[in-house]
């Protein structure tokens, strides 16, 4: 039993952090990789629900079914033909939401300064920080998604190799 869980933790942490090295090497693979594979499921569940519409002898009731079908069906077919598209979408969200809200930090601490605070400074600094970081992720969407992949493979390989070794070392204590 013991020896199984042991081979179970050391696979896993093999394959996070070959997992990891490949999102470190790879990100843009990685990321078309993985809209394919999202595309290809949305592409498929929305021609079963357009199959299940059919089979149900297309009652009036169940049309929604058609609807959800054809909308994911078309979202399927959108992220197989243009996976970069929809990839830079999610950064250039997030960084115009981190803009407008990095404006409102910085006519905060404005308003700190004339309200006589000392340590305005801090925040208005930090704020100025937080809109580069957003003008970037605005003009640059896809190099922040990669540098993201980049860090969350960093993460598998960390995880992978401190359980690995975490594993090894309580194998080696519980044997000794």
């Amino acid at each position: 039993m013991l020896k199984g869980i042991r081979n179970s933790f050391i696979s896993t942490s093999v394959l996070y952090t070959l997992l990891g090295l490949v999102l470190i090497a790879a990100p843009g693979k990685a990321i078309r990789w993985a809209c394919f594979l999202i595309g290809a499921v949305t592409l498929w569940y929305g021609i079963s629900r357009i199959m299940a519409y059919r089979r149900s002898g297309m009652e009036y009731g169940r049309r929604f079914e058609l609807f959800i079908g054809a909308a994911l069906v078309a979202l399927g077919a959108f992220l197989l033909v243009s996976p970069r598209f929809i990839v830079s979408i999610i950064p250039a969200a997030l960084g115009i939401y981190i803009l407008v809200d990095s404006v409102s930090a910085i006519k905060r601490a404005l308003d700190m300064k004339a309200l006589g605070f000392e340590k305005w400074w801090g925040p208005f600094i930090s704020a100025l920080v937080l809109s580069v970081f957003g003008a970037v992720m605005v003009l640059n969407p896809f190099g922040t998604l990669e540098a993201l992949i980049r860090f969350v493979g960093v993460g598998f390989v960390f995880d992978g190799l401190s359980t690995l070794v975490s594993t090894i070392l309580a194998d080696r204590l519980y044997r000794g």
